[in-house]
């Protein structure tokens, strides 16, 4: 005899309307990372470069001309770089000035309008190897012959 079985199919009632589901959701993208508004730095990459300067780097962030057009001065640990360019809303190309190595000192940019902002301890000199390797490099006996 059909019928004689419980509904497998129930009605529920929605807790929540469709428009409150969005705004929940959106509420969610932005406490997990969503759009910020607010103009900000994140990293630099590389972090180190050479002592004699021309490294170029990226500095990444948010909000770098999504406001309109900004001016921009970068500072490693006093000494200004060459701005490039910005390569997008979130990314500047930077080349770093000279240092002196093992030097590892703050970065500091600057935005008009927009403020400084400071990536603490931001980039590390180092001092580049100019001889070049030679076949004596791999002589592990070397030493040897330097004692005779």
């Amino acid at each position: 005899m059909l019928g004689t079985f419980p509904s497998m199919f129930r009605r529920t009632r929605l807790l929540f309307s469709p428009a409150t589901l969005v705004l929940l959701s959106g509420l969610a993208t932005a406490a997990c990372g969503g759009e910020n508004p607010k103009l900000m730095v994140t990293g630099i990459e590389p972090d180190k470069g050479d002592a004699e300067g021309g490294t170029y780097v990226r500095i990444r962030g948010n909000r770098f001309t999504a406001d309109g057009p900004r001016n921009v001065k970068v500072y490693f640990g006093g000494r200004q770089g060459n701005v490039s360019r910005f390569e997008s809303d979130n990314v500047l190309i930077v080349e770093a000035p000279g240092g002196k190595p093992d030097e590892v000192v703050d970065v500091l940019i600057v935005f008009d309008p927009g403020g400084q902002l400071k990536i603490p301890q931001g980039f590390r000199y180092y001092e580049r190897n100019n001889q070049m390797p030679s076949v004596n490099d791999l002589n592990i006996n070397k030493e040897a012959k330097d004692k005779k």
